[in-house]
This record gives C-alpha cells, sequence and structure tokens, in this order.
C-alpha cells in the first residue's frame, strides 16, 4: 500500500537520506513543502516545493530504484498539485521526463521566461552532462 503526505520536520532527515542514498546532494530547506511516499512503512520517495528568489520550484523529485515504475513519482506529483495551483512554477527535469511533468501541466520556458538564477542553474547542470531542461506551470 502507498501513502503519500507531507512531510513533518521530524521526517525531514529521512527524506535527507533517501536523497543521499539517490546522490542528490541539495539540501532541504525547513521552509520547503515536501511530499513523500511510503510503502508499507518505508521511504521510497520524495518530492519538494520550494520558495526561491520569489518563485516556487518543484525539486528534488526521487524514487528509489526498486520502485520505480510504480506509478509512484506520479502520485507525488499529482499531490503536488494543490500546491502548484496556487502560482505560477518551475522546474528542471531530465528531457526525457518532459512528458511526465506535462502531465501536470508543465510545459518548456523559453529563456526570456526563466529566472536567472534557473538560467544558471539548468547551464550548470548541462555543463555536467546531465541533459535537463526548464519547464514552466502557469
Amino acid at each position: 500500500m502507498i501513502e503519500i503526505f507531507e512531510a513533518a520536520q521530524l521526517d525531514l532527515g529521512d527524506v535527507a537520506n533517501l536523497y543521499a542514498d539517490a546522490g542528490y546532494g541539495a539540501a532541504i530547506d525547513p521552509a520547503d513543502t515536501v511530499i513523500m511516499a511510503k510503502v508499507h512503512g518505508e521511504l521510497v520517495g520524495a518530492v519538494r516545493l520550494c520558495t526561491e528568489e520569489g518563485v516556487t520550484v518543484l525539486r528534488g523529485m526521487q524514487i528509489r530504484s526498486a520502485f520505480q515504475r510504480q506509478g509512484i513519482g506520479a502520485r507525488l506529483l499529482a499531490a503536488c498539485l494543490p500546491f502548484l495551483d496556487r502560482r505560477q512554477a518551475f522546474c528542471l527535469p531530465y528531457a526525457h521526463l518532459v512528458k511526465f511533468y506535462a502531465a501536470a501541466g508543465f510545459e518548456l520556458a523559453a529563456d526570456a521566461e526563466l529566472p536567472d538564477f534557473l538560467k544558471r542553474r539548468r547551464d550548470a547542470y548541462n555543463a555536467k552532462g546531465q541533459n535537463v531542461v526548464a519547464m514552466l506551470r502557469r
């Protein structure tokens, strides 16, 4: 049974461990909204909604490899919709995930629509060979 819910402050250490296991290095800010997925009590996925420089950024979607391709990411993304509906939001997904994020209303963003800090982040990821794109949800 998959449970999807908003993390409490006491859950953030477990989410940080999930991120470390996945090789995802971004730190969790206590002000972030973190949505997590558990299967039989085991943390198997998480995603964060961050306010950065006045805009909402969906970040850190991570699912443990043994639980991928089971709809957990889609459930996490769906749980983000009430937060995303409040104002425009951005994400920087891998290019092969464009359709996944488009299902939640994200579309490819033109450079002119991107805040400078997100352009720099996207470009830095791509310089490392990560092949990410910028997406916007209006």
